[in-house]
């Protein structure tokens, strides 16, 4: 497989967050590895990192590492229905399921799961029943661009006069005095 690898300094354990980063991002393992580490007092309380990630650490080290994201909220699905229903072809998804972190990948038809143990179609993936808990981070999304530019209009010219001085200028418009007592007679 040449759209998803395992880093080649890649390492067993609970470092899944670890791994989907270098994995999406083409950064070594280590590298990663420092980031997360450097920035995990912030997020946890243990003084010693040990490889597990939380949501917004991942996305500051993707910030830090350059890389073009996007996050996307769900409604309530596990992986496999995200996967065959708004996965898009040849777009890299980084995928939380409770305390899971995997990439998920679209290419042929196909869908493809990669996480620390490596790389396998969806079918024979063993958490492809997990339910997603985070946002989803869509990895090198190309931003969307409008079919066609509608040139800007320009604003209304403002009539040329004093500017009003009130807190709420729309509310108290200068009006000739004729109308201001015809609305007055109105009001009541």
């Amino acid at each position: 497989m040449d759209f998803l690898q395992l880093p080649n300094d890649n390492r067993r354990g609970p470092n899944c967050g670890v791994t989907a980063i270098a994995a999406a991002t083409g950064q070594p393992f280590n590298r990663v590895w420092s980031l997360c580490a450097a920035g995990a007092m912030t997020f946890t309380r243990r003084k010693r990192f040990r490889g597990g990630t939380v949501h917004p650490q991942r996305v500051q080290v993707l910030e830090k590492l350059g890389a073009d994201f996007d996050e996307m909220q769900f409604p309530k699905m596990n992986l496999q229905k995200f996967g065959d229903y708004f996965a898009d072809e040849g777009v890299t998804y980084m995928v939380t399921t409770t305390s899971h972190v995997q990439l998920l990948h679209r290419r042929d038809g196909q869908i493809w799961i990669l996480d620390q143990q490596g790389i396998k179609p969806i079918d024979q993936y063993w958490g492809r029943k997990k339910f997603i808990s985070k946002p989803v981070i869509r990895i090198n999304a190309k931003p969307q661009q409008p079919a066609a530019v509608k040139p800007q209009q320009r604003p209304a010219a403002q009539p040329a006069g004093p500017a009003p001085t009130t807190l709420f200028p729309a509310l108290f418009r200068e009006t000739a005095p004729h109308t201001a007592a015809a609305t007055q007679l109105n009001l009541f």
